[in-house]
């Protein structure tokens, strides 16, 4: 699974990428291309950005479950018989 999501620059129009546990609501980072400084929102009208957002989001998700299922077990209980 690829843990990162692509970015496409507003004002360069180039794509990049950046890993999926960093790109959140209101994350500024520097676009590559350009040097120009981007904040992350969701309440932004770029589509690019709102679905970099989205995606960001459903990869973190993804990994949690992941996480859990390992640590915890198919049904979340560790073998616990809860009563």
């Amino acid at each position: 699974m690829d843990d990162k999501v692509k970015i496409r620059c507003p004002a360069c129009k180039q794509v990049f990428r950046e890993k999926a546990t960093r790109v959140r609501d209101g994350f500024q980072l520097n676009c590559p291309n350009c040097c120009k400084l981007l904040t992350l929102n969701r309440d932004t009208e770029d589509p690019f950005v709102r679905r970099a957002l989205k995606t960001a989001k459903e990869i973190r998700a993804i990994a949690q479950a992941a996480l859990v299922e390992k640590t915890y077990g198919p049904n979340g209980t560790n073998g616990v018989s809860q009563k």
